[in-house]
């Protein structure tokens, strides 16, 4: 099995097409199809399911794509770490965030970090936070910014900052609330909500049920910028992270802060990317910018929870030290 026959191979999956694979690749499609005989030949079993449309994968073609990014990902790794210095990212990262982050850190972090390192190709994912860390611990991304309420064994979190949850509503009309609520006073608002597995709806439940009630779910989305939108078309009330708000033309909208209902947010990685320049650059670059924009008052329903004087790349250095002391001693 070589290399080549796995990226060939997921190509073909991605586009759901020999020759719209052969397109992208720039590969003769019949020289493609050889490739993939012998690669199911080797295997021993089937891997796509031909028909007019295009292709789509046998099962045993499903487990081997799962295999085959995550080998072509680790490949990656070793060429872009081999490649450049602590100081110099090169070749592909790929970064994670909600897609509540967007327009407040997704979007100026990657275009700084573009102009920044003209030499690395930059991939990022907006999913929910659970997905995000399963997308790390499977090597699909390299560093993500998630909500610490969703931990899991075998990453590496940098606490970054905390922030309230708030309601929004339309300001036509005299206003129902001050500038905070308290989590009761949701148990009678009808509310436009981001659906499973979101972050924020999960703790939304955990609390209200806690005082016994559950949240009167009028219409659910899956994106917080979905929900905002809805609520200035006059569809109700949501409940969204402050980050969703941050930036964003709040004409027409009152939003009000609730009292207790937090969420943090943390840098997350694979200890496999410890040491890694692109990786070093991001997070450092997250750490910055969501200093700037709370030290600003820009985001006056956040606290910074990272330590501004000590940078990404001595933290991870201190980190992989930590992870790898027990098996010197």
């Amino acid at each position: 099995m070589e290399l080549r026959q796995l990226r060939y191979f997921r190509t073909i999956a991605d586009a759901r097409s020999f020759v719209r694979g052969a397109e992208h690749l720039n590969v003769a499609q019949p020289a493609l199809s050889r490739s993939i005989a012998r690669l199911e030949e080797e295997i021993g079993q089937l891997l796509f399911i031909r028909h007019n449309g295009g292709v789509t994968l046998t099962d045993a073609g499903a487990r081997l794509y799962e295999h085959a990014c995550n080998v072509l990902h680790r490949v990656q790794m070793l060429r872009d770490d081999m490649a450049g210095e602590m100081g110099a990212p090169h070749g592909v990262a790929a970064l994670g965030m909600p897609a509540s982050l967007q327009t407040v850190l997704a979007a100026p972090i990657a275009a700084a970090f573009l102009k920044a390192f003209p030499r690395v190709t930059l991939n990022v994912v907006l999913n929910t936070s659970i997905n995000l860390r399963d997308a790390l611990t499977a090597s699909l991304i390299d560093v993500a910014l998630i909500s610490s309420a969703t931990p899991s064994r075998g990453l590496r979190y940098t606490p970054v900052f905390t922030e309230s949850a708030c309601l929004v509503q339309k300001s036509s009309g005299s206003p129902r609330f001050g500038a905070e609520i308290e989590l009761a006073d949701l148990i009678d608002v009808p509310l436009v909500l981001c659906g499973y597995p979101n972050s924020m709806r999960l703790l939304l439940e955990d609390a209200l049920a806690k005082l016994g009630a559950r949240p009167d779910l009028r219409c659910e989305v899956n994106t917080a910028s979905l929900a905002l939108d809805l609520v200035a078309e006059g569809a109700g009330a949501c409940l969204v992270p402050s980050c969703a708000v941050v930036g964003r033309d709040l004409e027409g909208l009152r939003v009000t802060r609730v009292r207790g209902l937090e969420c943090g947010w943390s840098i997350a990685t694979s200890f496999d990317r410890v040491g890694s320049a692109s990786v070093a650059r991001l997070s450092e670059m997250i750490l910055d910018q969501v200093s700037q924009l709370i030290d600003s008052g820009e985001w006056p329903e956040a606290r910074f929870d990272g330590d501004s004087g000590v940078g990404p790349a001595a933290m991870l250095a201190e980190d992989l030290a930590e992870a790898i002391a027990p098996a010197v001693h």
